[in-house]
């Protein structure tokens, strides 16, 4: 199996997706009036592999929406977490399963419900090295001579490192500017080849000021006419205190 290949499914998650476009003005503007009781949001991550199985993990959230300033602090605590894998990935979901978060919350919007940057990325799904430990996974269990196993781990690291900073939630999720966004853009690799990230965000139950019921974001990943892909979806869901 060649590096690229193995390489491929990890990139979608842990290349650095397409900047977030700004809200038209007329929506910017819009106040943000979230629920004043307690929300259940679920953030489920579902990324395909090289024999087409899927790796998926669910994590619930316990949130509160409280004024802060001009805008929100969003409180909150984790309530569940469910991970899927083959098989041969146990390790990989126990890793997940047993995953702390601190310094998760707060979480602070700004007056119409965009996402205030933070110095560390809200990330939600595990950090680069757990990116690290499962594409190492795939390259040990890959049947390639040792040579081609030491540039596949080389290339993996290349790519992981060089993700840049920011926010991987969408910057409007709480507040979606529009229904649909789609961003295609190119990303070169360590060996030179060149590759395309697709990201589409579809929002449902948009309400103007207040949060939508679900928001799902697709990164489509190709590499030489070979593609993966990821998929995230978020729910929210009032409930009792």
């Amino acid at each position: 199996m060649r590096a690229r290949t193995i390489l491929l499914a990890g990139i979608a998650a842990v290349a650095p997706a397409p900047a977030a476009q700004a809200a038209p003005a007329s929506q910017a503007t819009v106040a943000f009036k979230p629920p004043a009781g307690p929300v259940m949001i679920s953030r489920t991550v579902v990324r395909s592999l090289i024999d087409g199985k899927e790796v998926r993990a669910t994590r619930c959230y316990l949130v509160w929406f409280r004024p802060e300033g001009s805008g929100w602090r969003l409180e909150g605590e984790l309530r569940d977490v469910k991970v899927d894998v083959p098989p041969s990935l146990e390790r990989f979901a126990e890793l997940e399963r047993n995953r702390m978060e601190p310094g998760f919350f707060p979480i602070r919007l700004d007056a119409a419900g965009r996402l205030v940057p933070r110095s560390d990325p809200l990330v939600g799904d595990g950090s680069r090295a757990k990116a690290v430990a499962l594409g190492e996974m795939m390259i040990a269990g890959a049947r390639m001579s040792p040579s081609a196993r030491g540039q596949a781990s080389t290339m993996l690291t290349q790519v992981v490192m060089a993700g840049t900073g920011g926010t991987a939630w969408p910057v409007d999720l709480f507040s979606p500017a529009r229904a649909d966004s789609v961003e295609t853009r190119g990303i070169t690799m360590p060996d030179g080849t060149r590759g395309l990230i697709s990201v589409t965000i579809r929002a449902e139950g948009l309400i103007p000021g207040g949060l939508p019921q679900r928001v799902a974001r697709t990164v489509l990943t190709d590499l030489g006419g070979s593609t993966r892909t990821t998929r995230e979806i978020w729910t929210f869901e009032r409930t009792q205190p």
